[in-house]
């Protein structure tokens, strides 16, 4: 390689292309490097027949100002979540229909879940993403998982089994691995736990026409050849003069680096001099979430013609929750679902057609016996992944937010940081990934 720039930028993920982006656009120079075959990081598009379809991250929130702006800005369209129509709750056993928020229904021991949220939602605001460790009570917090502090705040098996599967699906993991701390301080970045797992109105509300890499792949295709892919970088080098990127493949030299990787990952590069002790323990106790995602096309859009949205809340599994994935033209009917948590650390190991019939067995359970002709079945474990190592996103066990987590996005002399989970606002998704890219952007721009 031997190539030189401004700035060398690790990871093709969204906030890499978007810190490239900025700074290109203020004149330095740029090389993006990507240990992946492809650009997207953790959004992920397939074709299933002519259509497109999301098997990584996919939706945008109404207040997702940078994603919406950024899909305008390079001509792409959105569509809305279809939400016409039942949707299903499914806990204790016991599948339930609802028509609006979850909050509406009116299932014995579910009536306290809207005060329930309303106490979370008080709480969360106390809890600063961009210092958490300040908020009161914050050591006591953070000395509990989000299990023990639930269990305190919660009676109702019900709602504590509601609440559990929203906690899978928004993190990937369950509610012992998580500090409470951390819980509140990502769920504040979002707007709160209803704005994170609502469609309408919610952070499901829209998506991509074409799919959500379409957005890495606009971004890349203006930024040329300073994309390289298929090569990772293993050992970051500085000195008084600069910093090297070193690869198999060679190095690239430059004034300052983004790293845009998830924690664990950025964990693994080797660093000389070493970072300090505190980033060094941080990247180590960063979790990523357990996530598989499922897309399944029929003929026909059966479930809407039963009066269902396709959306669903499941605390029985395997989907801890689904919703209707059919192709903003309707000619290609699907319903998406997630397998999360616990569930999902398991899932690869079992035979394919085990792993088709207990999700068809699911989407039958609230749908009807319809569900189990399928036309094609496509899924995707980001466990799996090497340059991912799971998803949605990473999280914290107790013990680290108010010990370590003020070296999350402070820079390592030339090295930025940068990647959804470093982002104060929407953490875990597309806007907090361009957040934070944009933000390690202007660091390196104020020192160039």
């Amino acid at each position: 390689m031997g190539e030189r720039a401004d700035v060398v930028v690790v990871g093709a993920g969204l906030s890499g292309l978007c810190a490239a982006r900025k700074l290109r656009a203020q004149g330095a120079s740029v090389v993006v490097v990507e240990a992946r075959d492809r650009v997207g990081g953790r959004t992920f598009t397939q074709q299933i027949g002519n259509s497109s379809f999301d098997l990584g991250g996919q939706w945008i929130g109404p207040e997702q100002k940078r994603v919406h702006a950024l899909v305008d800005q390079l001509g792409l369209e959105t569509a809305r979540t279809h939400t016409d129509g039942k949707k299903v709750l499914e806990v204790e056993g016991k599948v339930s229909t609802y028509k609006r928020s979850i909050t509406s229904m009116s299932v014995p021991n579910l009536i306290q879940l809207t005060g329930v949220l309303s106490y979370v939602n008080r709480v969360r605001k106390r809890v600063s993403p961009s210092s958490p460790m300040s908020a009161e009570g914050a050591t006591a917090l953070d000395g509990e998982t989000l299990e023990t502090w639930r269990s305190r705040v919660v009676k109702s098996a019900k709602i504590t089994a509601v609440i559990d599967a929203a906690v899978r699906s928004i993190f990937g993991a369950e509610a012992r691995d998580i500090s409470a701390l951390y819980f509140l301080m990502y769920i504040n970045a979002g707007g709160g736990m209803l704005n994170l797992t609502e469609a309408q109105g919610g952070a499901q509300q829209d998506w991509i026409v074409g799919g959500a890499q379409a957005l890495a792949l606009a971004l890349a295709k203006d930024l040329g050849d300073s994309v390289v892919l298929a090569t990772p970088v293993r050992k970051l080098v500085q000195t008084s003069e600069g910093i090297d990127a070193v690869s198999e493949s060679g190095t690239i030299g430059a004034r300052y680096a983004v790293v845009a990787i998830p924690p664990t990952l950025a964990g693994r590069i080797e660093y000389e001099p070493s970072v300090s002790v505190s980033r060094d323990q941080l990247t180590q106790r960063f979790s990523m979430g357990a996530a598989v995602k499922v897309v399944v096309t029929y003929e026909h859009a059966f479930w809407r013609d039963a009066g269902f949205s396709g959306e669903v809340v499941s605390a029985e599994g395997p989907l801890s929750v689904v919703y209707d994935s059919t192709s903003h033209d309707g000619r290609q009917p699907a319903l998406l679902g997630l397998v999360v948590g616990s569930q999902a650390r398991q899932w690869s190991s079992q035979p394919l057609a085990d792993r088709q019939r207990r999700v068809t067995g699911a989407l039958a359970r609230y749908f009807g016996d319809a569900a189990n002709s399928f036309s094609d079945y496509r899924e995707l474990d980001w466990g799996m992944e090497a340059w991912s190592r799971g998803g949605p996103a990473a999280a914290l066990p107790p013990g680290v937010l108010t010990h370590s987590f003020a070296n999350l996005r402070k820079p390592e002399g030339r090295i930025h940081w940068a990647g959804t989970e470093t982002a104060t606002e929407w953490i875990g998704y597309m806007e907090g990934a361009i957040q934070s890219g944009e933000r390690a952007a202007d660091e390196i721009l104020r020192r160039l």
